[in-house]
């Protein structure tokens, strides 16, 4: 059996929605998203900030009538987002945030290395 990588699923899952570009600051944690999308024909377009990915795919949506998907790391890129999703919200336009993150260490392992280093 064939392995595929969780952002190549994710890339097949946003084609079979219809998604021709994904708006994106590009993040380690997600380049496996990029993989996918590149092989799905899905085009990346980078910005220059997370709050621009947002507006993009709110805007994209607005104008085009397809979703408008931004893509970002996780923790601070994702919180980044939240003034392009409340303006979406606001006008209910529909559009999809991801948020990702590499494969981590169980918190467990992480806290006992940290206390090892101490």
């Amino acid at each position: 059996m064939t392995e595929i990588s969780g952002g190549h699923l994710v890339a097949r899952a946003l084609k079979a929605e219809g998604v021709e570009a994904i708006f994106t600051l590009c993040g380690g944690h997600i380049i496996d998203i990029y993989d996918g999308c590149l092989d799905e024909g899905i085009r990346i377009i980078d910005v220059r900030h997370e709050q621009a990915a947002a507006h993009a795919a709110d805007a994209w949506t607005r104008v085009t009538g397809k979703p408008g998907v931004a893509v970002v790391t996780a923790g601070l890129g994702t919180t980044d987002t939240v003034t392009g999703v409340a303006n979406a919200f606001r006008t209910q336009t529909p559009m999809l945030i991801i948020g990702g993150q590499g494969a981590s260490t169980p918190a467990c392992q992480v806290n006992e290395n940290m206390a090892q280093h101490r």
